[in-house]
């Protein structure tokens, strides 16, 4: 080997050293069973989510009976972390922060993390400079974890004029269920739990919804309700079919 290649082997290597060194192995943690999971009694794969601290959004997965994974990110950047059963089913999320190695995702965050992976690809230095326990702590005392109005929160992060103000309560419009499927089901959503529907002496159930995508299943008869809403202009979208194969 000449005395060129060994120079292009050694600038090669402390490349990588130096690319390295801007990177840390972090632990990402699952503890939250998902609604379907309990109801099925089946372990399902998950879809993990994160942002790589340059603008974009990188993918990978989980396969089922698995809980935990180590992923390799970005040191100072807030990196923040969606998990979704068979990539399509309610999100749990977690931010990695500072110094910090290890993120347990939780249900009660999915819904403001994958907000965030959304509008972090359109300005991604407007959300990694938000205070993100900040947010979350005032949701928190807000009661809007799950239902905030996403422009607002949009427009004052973009502006950086985030606030608790900018924190609205997104209107709920009544879903009316007339499908004459019997039994129980079951919320993707952990706090909205479940719902009866008895052919027997069959009534209409309603449910208080504001705008988004909603899964609930009827683990029973294999059947999946797909609700869209959208509230602002207060109509909805019923669809039933049969459940993924994961779930039977």
């Amino acid at each position: 080997m000449n005395k060129a290649s060994i120079l292009i082997i050694i600038f090669i290597f402390f490349c990588s050293c130096n690319e390295f060194i801007n990177y840390k192995e972090v632990e990402i943690i699952i503890n939250e069973k998902h609604p379907f999971e309990e109801i099925s009694n089946k372990d399902l794969w998950y879809n993990i989510s994160y942002t790589d601290g340059f603008g974009q959004i990188k993918n990978c997965h989980l396969v089922k009976n698995k809980k935990k994974l180590k992923l390799l990110v970005r040191k100072g950047q807030p990196i923040f972390i969606c998990a979704k059963a068979l990539d399509k089913y309610s999100p749990i999320g977690g931010v990695i922060l500072a110094d910090e190695k290890r993120v347990v995702l939780k249900y009660e965050e999915g819904k403001m993390v994958e907000f965030l992976q959304n509008l972090y690809i359109q300005n991604s230095e407007a959300v990694s400079s938000i205070n993100y326990n900040l947010l979350l702590d005032v949701s928190k005392k807000k009661g809007l974890l799950e239902s905030f109005n996403e422009l607002i929160l949009a427009r004052d992060i973009i502006c950086g004029n985030l606030c608790e103000a900018s924190l609205y309560k997104n209107d709920k419009i009544s879903v009316s269920i007339e499908q004459a499927i019997e039994g129980y089901w079951v919320s993707e959503n952990p706090d909205e739990g479940c719902f009866f529907i008895s052919d027997s002496d069959y009534y209409r159930v309603k449910l208080s919804l504001s705008t988004g995508k909603y899964f609930y299943i009827n683990i029973e008869k294999g059947y999946q309700m797909v609700i869209i809403v959208d509230s602002k202009s207060r109509k909805y979208f019923i669809k039933i079919e049969r459940v993924p194969f994961e779930l039977l």
